[in-house]
């Protein structure tokens, strides 16, 4: 077969497959320069931009439970901070919790939370999680079956007809960030009461009740 026709098969078929949308930007990649000649516009769709996120206070009389879940190399910890209507600490946690998959990791350290809570004699709770899946499983059910009995366990103490549980971006929920970090580094399960939150987690503390802003997207 000429050259010739060769080239124009190529180009025919290449033509037909970004007409059938069966190329993605994706395979052009270290090609983009010749992506014109075959009547393809390749466009970067552009970042989203930043956006400020703010941790908010709970209301008076109530209690927040700020909690994460880490995985690193394979196993899991978790932590939280529990604050008050002023923003104020009131007992914070990290734990290890050995091999398991991180929304294992994210529900554990919210029932350790809220039991927290609890034995601390505290009602009217607002629990917040980075984990969208964590929250989607709590409220709406599902989720893997070896998660069940700690879903359940959860819903039993929470009473969802007044306390509230809620989504906040990771750069908003730093300092259950932070202890659950700590919990993974230490591993083994540790309070730290109002008065020996070490210095990071207390600054930590005090840009969220001044209510500065972390950006999301940079």
């Amino acid at each position: 077969m000429e050259p010739r026709r060769i080239i124009w098969r190529v180009y025919h078929t290449i033509s037909l497959l970004h007409t059938g949308r069966l190329f993605r930007h994706i395979h052009w990649r270290g090609d983009m320069d010749i992506a014109p000649l075959f009547g393809v516009i390749i466009t970067t769709p552009s970042p989203p931009p930043p956006t400020l996120v703010f941790w908010r206070t709970p209301p008076v009389g109530s209690y927040k439970i700020n909690t994460d879940g880490c995985v690193k190399d394979g196993v899991a910890s978790g932590g939280g901070i529990i604050r008050d209507s002023s923003g104020q600490c009131i007992w914070a946690f990290f734990s290890f919790y050995g091999d398991c998959t991180i929304l294992e990791a994210e529900l554990r350290a919210i029932l350790d939370g809220i039991i927290l809570a609890q034995r601390l004699g505290l009602s009217v709770l607002w629990v917040e999680s980075d984990s969208t899946l964590a929250i989607h499983c709590i409220t709406k059910g599902g989720g893997p079956w070896h998660n069940q009995a700690t879903l359940r366990h959860i819903r039993h103490l929470l009473a969802l007809d007044k306390d509230t549980i809620t989504h906040i971006f990771r750069e908003g929920n730093q300092v259950a960030d932070l202890l659950a970090s700590e919990g993974w580094d230490r591993r083994y399960y540790y309070e730290y009461s109002s008065q020996d939150l070490p210095r990071r987690h207390r600054s930590l503390v005090q840009i969220d009740r001044f209510g500065l802003s972390n950006v999301r997207g940079l």
